[in-house]
C-alpha cells in the first residue's frame, strides 16, 4: 500500500521554511488544531467544512514532523491493526 503522507509533510515543511514559521511550537499547532476542529463542527456550509479540513490535515502534519513521526509508516500499522474489523 502507498502512501504520500510523508512527501505531503515534507512539502508542507519547506512551505513553513519559506513563510519563516517553521518555528512555530507543537503547543501553538495543537491550539490551532483545537480551533479548527472547533470551527468545522459549528459550520454547516460545505465549502467551509472542506477548508477546515484541509487546514486540520495540515496542522497534524505539522505536529507529525514536530514529533519525528512518519505518517505514511504509522498509517500501514494502523492499516494492519484495523483490518481485523473487516472480517
Amino acid at each position: 500500500m502507498k502512501t504520500n503522507f510523508d512527501k505531503l509533510t515534507k512539502e508542507i515543511y519547506e512551505f513553513e521554511k519559506r513563510g519563516d514559521f517553521d518555528k512555530t511550537s507543537k503547543k501553538q499547532l495543537i491550539k490551532w488544531l483545537k480551533k479548527e476542529i472547533s470551527n468545522y463542527q459549528k459550520t454547516n456550509n460545505k465549502i467551509v467544512k472542506k477548508n477546515k479540513l484541509i487546514d486540520i490535515i495540515v496542522l497534524v502534519m505539522q505536529i507529525a514532523r514536530r514529533d519525528k513521526i512518519l505518517l505514511d509508516e504509522a498509517y500501514k500499522v494502523w492499516w494492519k491493526k484495523s483490518r481485523k474489523y473487516l472480517k
